[in-house]
């Protein structure tokens, strides 16, 4: 009989080996790069026409434009490495934002589900594009709002904007937009926090003392949390990461979970000893896991500075040339549509001279 979990669509599209998640990654930076490159070499090369273009005739008034960024050969790209680490730091910064709302918002809507969902869009949306592109501290808020609203936490745009003073609702649709395209409008996310709350009850059924259990269950949840920031997420099923935070917070209290697990496995000793080898690699990958330390994180959105994709700036060389293409595009189009109707209104004339 096939597990609950393999039938989901976190089972199909959103779980993979460590070959398979680091194959991904590089891929997604490689190409990233390279077309980042691509579009800051084209705003050098506009800026440096738009620039000799502006020099003014004798008497005229200069025309203000954006001098020539650094030259695109200086620019120091980001590494795979760096993209996590900062991804990782502006991860860590989802509990802290939840908790700036009002008390009402944050105990009533900001729950544990709606930050683990919220964090785990970002980890996601990061797998298909790049920091270069979308900015994480963007991509959070976006992602806390849409976490609300799948998990039925909704919260009004009106209410959820007024943390944000420079952040229009215009901006949080929008990229709540590109959020669900990168996601494929797979928004369920299964997490380890159901899986504890069911140990939590099966464990009394085989464990006497109740305080310890409770004891288990409470510290389980912080190391689920510490967990989402890993990539355990994308590795294990979530059933195997309760199991593996529950043994370790048994292990903090000196309770025995094995007894547990042995009563649960009696007819299946080969199955309990791989069960062991997979609980061991996710304890040690919480075990590990290290925060982006701020310094770290500042020094790198210094560099991300330099190598932003100027197409993602309104304000760039780039777009700007683009929105006169597109608005020339669009006077070519009425033109040609007064010119039909003109034709369309003379044919009518002579139809009825």
């Amino acid at each position: 009989m096939k597990e609950l979990f393999t039938e989901t669509s976190q089972y199909r599209n959103w779980y993979y080996s460590k070959e398979q998640l680091q194959e991904i990654r590089e891929k997604n930076h490689t190409s990233a790069v390279k077309r980042v490159k691509q579009k800051v070499l084209e705003e050098f090369e506009l800026q440096k026409q738009n620039s000799a273009k502006s020099t003014p005739t004798r008497g005229e008034q200069p025309e203000r434009v954006n001098s020539p960024r650094i030259n695109p050969s200086e620019i120091e790209y980001l590494k795979m490495e760096d993209e996590l680490a900062l991804c990782n730091y502006y991860q860590t910064q989802i509990g802290p934002l939840a908790n700036q709302f009002p008390e009402e918002i944050r105990k009533n809507k900001f729950t544990d589900k709606v930050k683990a969902s919220a964090i785990t869009y970002v980890k996601r949306f990061y797998l298909r594009n790049t920091i270069m592109d979308y900015h994480p501290r963007d991509i959070i808020i976006t992602c806390l709002f849409l976490a609300a609203k799948t998990e039925f936490s909704f919260v009004a745009i009106e209410d959820f904007i007024k943390l944000f003073p420079r952040v229009t609702k215009e901006v949080i649709f929008d990229l709540e937009l590109t959020v669900a395209r990168s996601l494929r409008y797979e928004f369920a996310v299964h997490h380890p926090y159901l899986g504890a709350y069911g140990l939590f009850l099966d464990m009394q059924t085989v464990l006497k003392d109740a305080k310890k259990i409770q004891v288990v269950y409470e510290k389980s949840k912080e190391f689920i949390h510490r967990s989402l920031f890993t990539d355990t997420m994308f590795l294990y099923q979530p059933s195997q990461i309760a199991l593996a935070t529950a043994r370790m917070a048994a292990k903090e209290i000196n309770l025995d979970l094995n007894s547990y697990l042995r009563a649960k496995f009696n007819s299946e000793p080969d199955r309990l000893d791989n069960l062991y080898k997979t609980l061991d690699e996710i304890e040690r990958t919480i075990k590990e896991y290290e925060p982006t330390p701020v310094n770290k994180a500042k020094e790198i959105d210094a560099r991300l500075h330099k190598c932003k994709n100027p197409e993602k700036n309104p304000n760039s060389a780039i777009s700007r040339k683009r929105k006169l293409e597109r608005e020339g595009l669009e006077n070519a189009d009425n033109h040609k549509k007064k010119r039909n109707q003109d034709e369309y209104q003379k044919s009518l004339e002579d139809v009825f001279k």
